[in-house]
């Protein structure tokens, strides 16, 4: 209801600052009303789940997986009464193909529309009637607010050819870009030097947003279309969960949503340490999910942004778990290094690398057609040895391109040796 999203903009600018104990006492109330609400009205919790007396007691809490939501009926997990129809859908095919369905209520996705407001304000490079092209695998619809010349979107699919979004681009002329960091990768990779000149004529900003965007990619895109590259971090299951600032400062949206970091036997670890992220979002009452392990890994800082804000700030590390391969000494190897080979190795376009369950490494090499293919295979597979630090079995192979997930989002590693978290859960 734009109405009611509308009323709450300011509400979540404001929230943005103050004193962190009172956000901390927000967020516990908050807490306590989403968990009252899933033990009475909630199948999967019904009375299951006990009052918090500090933020850490929800520590103690079961997890909810991927697996367990794929193993358990979507219903159990929707609020007694729910019209789903009167929700907004979600669906998350994620990396491993297996769907899983659920529903926002409205009131909880208008307060994160509304949220998302400061994401844009945060960058200070955009205003609400800037010109923005959004690359996107599905069309979006129009919003009202959009009529009035606010936060107006111009959609370029990018399940067409990229030199029809070149075209587009060009035309449209955006002051503000947003996408995939592989549809951004290959708007790099395909643009002349002569078609990115002109779109940073007006250009100002780019966005990245649902993939792992590490150091080296933010460098190629920031080199490439001439402008600062910003980040955002969210997922179909718990919508926004951070927003970058325009000090650099990756913001969690502690207005809407608590963030747990925990290591492998599934214990809080302190700020400052790497671990599964992990996610409560408070807001939710149609199908809430208390304690949702994404699978992504990452940290949350112990230092708060110069910006002023009272958010805590957080970094995705290395990407979802299954975004690594396990070597045969047990060691990983992240999405991040083979990006990186992937940028700098000469006459490699993209690549992307699957472990299958036996263990066998095949990476999946693109050549950009600048040396002979198997110099290109050769040369990568030599690079690759290298930053293992150790011999590594691959089976190198040539491809045309990345394939995309359903979602439309390029998966550059995939292995089915990846470890889960322990759910704990005794029904």
């Amino acid at each position: 209801m734009l109405l009611r999203e509308m009323a709450y903009v300011p509400v979540t600018l404001l929230r943005q600052y103050g004193g962190r104990a009172a956000l901390r006492r927000f967020q516990l109330r908050r807490l306590n009303r989403f968990l009252a609400h899933a033990n009475a009205h909630v199948p999967y919790y019904r009375g299951t789940l006990p009052r918090l007396e500090s933020l850490a007691d929800l520590a103690r809490l079961p997890l909810v997986t991927k697996a367990v939501m794929r193993a358990t009926p979507n219903r159990r997990f929707v609020a007694d009464g729910v019209d789903t129809g009167a929700c907004l859908e979600w669906s998350s095919s994620g990396t491993t193909g297996h769907r899983v369905t659920g529903w926002h209520d409205m009131n909880a996705h208008d307060y994160h529309m509304a949220a998302c407001v400061r994401r844009f304000f945060a960058t200070r490079r955009y205003l609400p009637w800037d010109r923005l092209a959004h690359l996107k695998p599905f069309p979006m619809p129009g919003r009202l607010v959009e009529k009035v010349g606010l936060f107006r979107r111009h959609v370029i699919l990018t399940t067409a050819p990229p030199a029809e979004w070149i075209a587009d681009l060009l035309a449209y002329r955006p002051k503000v870009l947003i996408g995939y960091p592989v549809h951004l990768r290959e708007l790099v990779r395909t643009m002349t030097p002569a078609q990115r000149a002109a779109l940073r004529k007006d250009l100002r900003l780019v966005l990245t947003e649902s993939e792992l965007l590490v150091p080296a990619c933010r460098a190629l895109l920031e080199e490439g279309f001439g402008v600062p590259v910003r980040d955002e971090y969210s997922a179909y299951e718990t919508l926004n969960i951070y927003f970058e600032c325009h000090l650099g400062g990756r913001h969690i949206a502690e207005d809407r949503v608590w963030v747990e970091v925990l290591d492998e036997h599934g214990d809080v670890v302190p700020d400052g340490t790497e671990g599964q992220i992990v996610v409560t979002a408070f807001w939710e009452r149609a199908m809430p999910l208390v304690r949702y392990a994404l699978g992504d890994i990452g940290t949350i800082s112990p230092e708060p942004c110069r910006c002023g804000r009272r958010f805590r700030t957080m970094t995705l590390t290395s990407g979802r778990m299954n975004d690594a391969v396990v070597l045969p000494d047990g060691r990983k190897l992240f999405g991040d290094v083979f990006l990186g080979v992937a940028m700098y190795e000469p006459g490699v376009a993209e690549m992307y690398v699957r472990q299958d369950a036996a263990g066998t490494i095949s990476v999946y090499v693109v050549p950009d057609g600048s040396l002979p293919a198997e110099r290109v295979l050769a040369g990568t597979e030599r690079t690759l040895q290298e930053r293992a630090g150790a011999p590594v079995p691959l089976r190198m192979h040539l491809s045309d391109r990345i394939p995309l997930t359903p979602g439309g989002k390029g998966q550059l590693v995939r292995s089915e040796y990846a470890p889960a978290l322990a759910v704990n859960r005794a029904d």
